[in-house]
């Protein structure tokens, strides 16, 4: 494969270089990570530097803007939060207002935060069926510019962490008349642009600057990721000059080397590319048999587009939530999903799965569905047997039921069991903004009952990770549906950050 910097890594011990210089591992394989220290290197002589790339480096990026139609290509090593963080300090200075989807990461609250600037939400309608953020139509983009004509920029999220894929060229067309750039988190999505299985890719769709993370979907290591410019409405040099701020001045020469390989892995590999798609196809078409557990796609979310290489199995009314579903499938099959949300579980996929991974997974989650079916079954038979003692009692009839002390507890423990109660989730209403995010810095604040805070102003993010979309950002009003949301999350189990034992930080004079 055409890999620069890989290709140059596989020649550094024939060199027979002696290392008087950092790493201080020097490298030397001290048989605990399986030899990578031979190529974990610095800046050396011949290896050029990613903050001013003129050799392989530079070789390698220009491969990557080659596959991406994009005007520049750059390699990040902290991730798509690097690439958020980048991308938005680059188009906005201090105090400007930026529009952005409500169901934004935290990295891009983290920047509004450094930026200090003026935050205005778009939503995404909720499907009440399925509990699940739709695609940000264009319309909700266009109504917030025609109410702040003076914003600066646009950042969405497309694919969401649910496979959601929203009319980017679309929104392109409400944002271009205002001159102003439309950055898309595309973190999800660094596989879309190698095979029409799925959806356009955001630099495909006139996106102005793409951030994607190269470790979600492609066989690259964690923390790797590439930022796309991809029109002249944003200068080159400025997005250079947030690079030089934002990313290490010692970047990993393991983590590039790997960004590189599994973008050209995913371009050369045709063949089990294809193959990958028709596991996801065949694995797709299996779960329409389903009876209880939904498998989503485009149709039942009713969104603009999906990716289908996201297996999100959606358990709402089959007796157990998403939490539960987790536990079946790691406990009982060795299974680890992604996440999981109250009403569903996602599995990711890449095309390092081989079919014999679907085959499990498709056996594991047909049996959990069997089950979810008879639990249905005999809770039906169980609510008819309640009902009947109820109108019995009711009608005072003379009705004789051993039962001995013994056996009480067990009746009720199997009854509690059945009636479990999953509380549904409500469309989620967002809690108004009071003040900015970074307006909270140095108030005086204090901590209180998840209970008694409604009314409120949060002093802190509260959040499940993943997916890192906030709850409650610092600033915003906590509104009884709020609470009611949080308290879901910690009825079913889930670690929610920002609280301590069912405490919450808000502002002392809000």
């Amino acid at each position: 494969m055409n890999t620069p910097i890989y290709n140059k890594l596989r020649e550094l011990e024939s060199e027979k270089r002696i290392p008087f210089h950092m790493p201080g591992h020097k490298r030397a394989d001290f048989g605990a990570f399986f030899g990578v220290e031979k190529i974990d290197i610095t800046e050396i002589t011949d290896y050029d530097n990613l903050h001013e790339p003129e050799g392989i480096i530079r070789e390698s990026m220009n491969l990557v803007k080659g596959i991406f139609k994009s005007k520049e290509s750059w390699y990040l090593v902290g991730g798509s939060t690097l690439g958020i963080l980048v991308s938005i300090s680059s188009v906005c200075r201090q105090g400007d207002k930026i529009l952005i989807g409500r169901n934004c990461h935290k990295a891009v609250y983290n920047c509004i935060r450094l930026l200090q600037l003026e935050a205005v939400y778009c939503y995404a309608d909720v499907s009440a069926e399925y509990d699940i953020c739709e695609d940000m139509e264009p319309e909700a983009v266009a109504r917030e510019l025609r109410a702040n004509p003076d914003i600066k920029a646009v950042v969405l999220t497309s694919p969401t962490y649910e496979g959601v894929v929203s009319d980017i060229a679309g929104i392109k067309e409400v944002t271009r008349p205002y001159g102003i750039p439309l950055i898309v988190d595309e973190a999800h999505g660094a596989h879309l642009i190698f095979h029409e299985y799925f959806p356009d890719s955001a630099a495909q769709c006139g996106a102005d600057l793409v951030i994607q993370s190269t470790h979600k979907t492609l066989p690259s290591f964690t923390q790797t990721a590439v930022l796309h410019l991809c029109s002249d409405i944003v200068a080159k040099e400025q997005v250079e000059e947030s690079i030089d701020i934002y990313e290490t001045s010692s970047p990993s020469y393991l983590l590039m080397a790997s960004a590189e390989y599994g973008i050209m892995y995913m371009k050369e590999n045709q063949g089990q590319l294809a193959e990958y798609v028709d596991n996801l196809k065949n694995f797709r078409r299996k779960c329409e048999q389903l009876k209880k557990i939904s498998l989503l796609n485009q149709k039942k979310l009713n969104c603009f587009a999906y990716d289908n290489g996201k297996l999100v199995f959606s358990v709402k009314g089959c007796g157990i939530n998403g939490k539960e579903l987790f536990q079946l499938l790691y406990e009982k099959y060795h299974i680890e999903l992604e996440m999981e949300n109250l009403t569903y579980g996602i599995a990711m996929t890449s095309i390092c799965d081989k079919k014999e991974d679907f085959d499990e997974l498709w056996k594991a989650i047909s049996e959990i569905d069997k089950m979810c079916e008879e639990k249905e079954k005999k809770n039906r038979s169980l609510n008819k047997a309640v009902n009947e003692i109820k109108i019995a009692i009711q009608n005072q009839d003379k009705v004789e039921i051993e039962i001995c002390d013994k056996n009480k507890p067990k009746i009720e423990t199997k009854i509690h069991n059945h009636y479990k109660v999953i509380k549904e989730n409500k469309q989620i209403i967002y809690p108004p903004k009071i003040i900015e995010s970074w307006q909270c810095r140095g108030k005086a604040m204090e901590t209180v009952e998840l209970a008694d805070s409604t009314g409120r102003v949060s002093g802190k993010y509260v959040m499940i990770y993943p997916p890192g979309v906030p709850i409650l950002v610092p600033g915003e009003k906590i509104l009884k549906e709020t609470v009611e949301n949080i308290s879901q999350y910690l009825y079913n189990g889930y670690n929610v950050l920002g609280l301590s034992c069912n405490k919450i930080i808000v502002l002392k004079d809000l």
